[in-house]
Formats: C-alpha cells, structure tokens, sequence
C-alpha cells in the first residue's frame, strides 16, 4: 500500500459516535511542552481536573486516569464488588449489557433490569425491582445509552435508588459529557464517569470518574483485596504521593483542556443548546426524508442531543450503503456495531455541530439510499433540518 492510497482519509467527514474528531483548539494545545514531572505541571492539571468537576457541577473528588472509557466501569466495580456482592444493571442497549461481563469479572452477581431498546428506561420499574431484589451493592445505569440513542432520566432514577436502598449510584456520562447537562450532586450519583475522545473533542486516553464520600468509604471498608493495581482508585486519588503513578498522557490533558476553556468562555448551556438544535435537525430531517428512528418518539427527552440511531429501510444492502457514502461521499458511515439493521449519526463533536455538517450528511444519505431503490423524501428533509439549523445562528 503508498501513503497515497490513504491521502483521502483527509477529506473525510466522521457521521459517527464512538470517537470524536480532534478539535483545531485541541490539535493547536497538544504542542505545548509536556512538563509533567514539574509542579507547575501538577497545578496545571489540578486546575483543570477542578474545571471539569465544574462542569460535572459536583463537590466529589475526581480522577484521572490514564485509559479509554472502559476502564470507567472496570475500576469503580473492581473497587467496590466483592464476591458474591450483587450489582443491579439497568440497560435497554449493548453497553447496559456490557456491565454484566463486568460485574461478573470481578466475582459479583449482576441482576440485570432490562427495558425496550425504543424509550427510556421508567423509574417506576426501576423502583419496583429495587424492592424486589433487596440487598445490592449498587446501581449502574447509562445516562445516554450510545446503542439506542435514548438519554434516561437519571435524575429521577437517582433518587429512586436512595429512598428505596443503600446502593451506591453509578452513572455512565461516556456519551454525553460535554454535550448534555451532566450534574452529578443532583442526581445523587456516587460515581460518573466520562472520557476524553467524545464530546471533549480529543483523543482516546483519559477516564474522568467523580467519587463520592460515601464511595470512599466503601472502598476503604472492603474485606478483600481490590483484584488489580492499576485500576485501584486509591493511589490516583493524589496526583503527587509516594506512590509511583503511571505517566499521564500530558498531550491529552492539553487536548481536553482546550475544550474545556473553550465551554467555559461561551458558557455551557451555550454549547448544549447548539447539541440540542443539531440532533433535532438530524433527526426531523431524517424522520421528513422517510426513514424510521429507532426511538418512538422524536422529542427530547427520550432522544438524546448527542446519538441519533436510524433503522437501515428493509431489504437494502448495508455493505452497498457503506461502500457508497465512504467512496463517493467521503463520510465515515458504518453500520452499528450494536444492533443490527441500524446506524448511528452522532453530534458530539464541534464540525458535527455545523449546517454545513447535518445538511451535507443528510443530502448524502438521501442519494445513497434513493440509488438503492428506497423512496425519500429528500427536498422535505432538507427544508425541515434547515428551518432549525437557522435557529445556531443566534448562538455565534
């Protein structure tokens, strides 16, 4: 293969939601020297841990950890399930599920609370296999489940989980962080977690877990040793001790503190709003064009403002599909990794924000699946997304 063989990948569009393009602000702060072993440094990076606890509006202690978003999961359940200690799973997608390997990895029980993949999860339910189940360890839920595209009202699940049991909280932001309005004191969650390489438009590498005190306490009380090193929370809870860290990756640090200023200088509400008005642009212009979201209901909430998840019309070719808005259309366009027959369009990062953007992408998918024999409705789809992109230009 020549290098020239990949010198279109310069001109792809990414449509997608597992990792976010690079931010030109983050690409410009990842050339600043990388210091770390100087305590200017370690204030440095302090001060930008407390700015993203800032925007997950909580009090609790947060860490850094070197890691994809994964290791979130993997660290908060190594450090408080023992064996045999029982973790309520509430899922209605793949990585609601995915906590049941989890779990199971490290000795638990998982009791999986499972709900239709097309609406959130109801906190009704929830409540009722809470006092069915008793005794647990704790409770896990998404905030945005990136498989369905449904955002779950986590704040009402919060305070099912403390009025009906002890369990610790944990909610999963990986998705929408950055994007959606994360606060962690209000939904009582004893961990949340996120990572760098979605809606804070940097690269894979760092996990951001909030730990309440209580969370603390759990761990410290453990009777049996956390299974694993580096995934202890403890020795990371200081960024300067005796303890010999692994090295932060001080180049995505950089990264993630370009988007945070960049949030913080126009405000957050600001930018959730611009995820607001592209998801719904997306996703009434691919409703008008005549394709079917996998959620029933096109409003948000159940919708979230970072995932939208399309069933693919039947009978065509998902290969044909791929082939053709890769090769010709120049976007990375997949179909879902999760679920079958579906595809995932994402606003997650800043260019997947833009008119340009949503308009491009549904005019692509309009062509492509008309060239496939399936009937759209492409002018209607375009009308439609437009007349609410016009509503980002009151937020330059």
């Amino acid at each position: 293969m020549s290098i020239e063989e990949y010198e279109f990948l310069d001109e792809y569009r990414n449509s997608g939601t597992g990792i976010s393009d690079l931010d030109f602000r983050a690409a410009r702060y990842m050339l600043r020297p990388f210091a770390l072993h100087s305590r200017e440094f370690h204030r440095y990076w302090d001060d930008t841990k407390e700015m993203l606890k800032k925007l997950f509006q909580t009090d609790n202690d947060l860490v850094g950890m070197t890691g994809s978003i994964r290791l979130g999961f993997d660290a908060i359940i190594s450090n408080i399930v023992e064996p045999g200690d029982r973790v309520l799973i509430l899922s209605n997608g793949y990585w609601g599920n995915y906590v049941v390997r989890v779990v199971e990895s490290y000795g638990g029980v998982p009791l999986l609370h499972e709900e239709s993949p097309t609406r959130a999860l109801d906190p009704k339910k929830v409540e009722e296999k809470i006092r069915k189940e008793g005794d647990v360890k704790a409770v896990t839920v998404m905030h945005v489940e990136t498989d369905t595209g449904i955002a779950h009202p986590v704040a009402e699940i919060g305070r099912v989980v403390k009025e009906n049991s002890d369990a610790l909280y944990v909610v999963d932001c990986a998705t929408s962080f950055g994007g959606m309005e994360v606060n962690v004191d209000d939904w009582e969650a004893d961990f949340c977690f996120t990572g760098s390489h979605k809606c804070l438009s940097s690269p894979v590498g760092l996990v951001f877990i909030t730990v309440s005190n209580e969370a603390w306490d759990v761990i410290r009380k453990r009777k049996t040793p956390i299974l694993g090193t580096y995934n202890n929370l403890l020795p990371w809870r200081e960024p300067i001790s005796g303890e010999c860290e692994p090295p932060l990756p001080a180049a995505i640090i950089h990264a993630v503190r370009a988007k945070l200023e960049y949030i913080f200088r126009h405000g957050p509400e600001k930018i959730y709003k611009k995820h607001e008005i592209a998801a719904k642009a997306l996703r009434l212009g691919v409703i008008e064009m005549g394709l079917e979201l996998l959620s029933e209901s096109a409003e948000a909430p159940p919708c979230s403002n970072v995932v939208t998840t399309v069933k693919y019309p039947e009978g065509v070719s998902i290969e044909n599909v791929t082939k053709i808005m890769g090769e010709r259309y120049g976007i990375g366009f997949l179909p879902s990794p999760y679920r079958p027959g579906c595809f995932q369009l994402g606003t997650i990062n800043e260019s997947q924000l833009t008119p340009r953007h949503i308009l491009y992408l549904l005019t692509c998918i309009g062509l492509t699946f008309s060239e496939l024999g399936v009937k759209v409705r492409l002018e209607d789809a375009i009308r439609t997304a437009n007349s609410i992109l016009i509503n980002l230009e009151e937020l330059r």
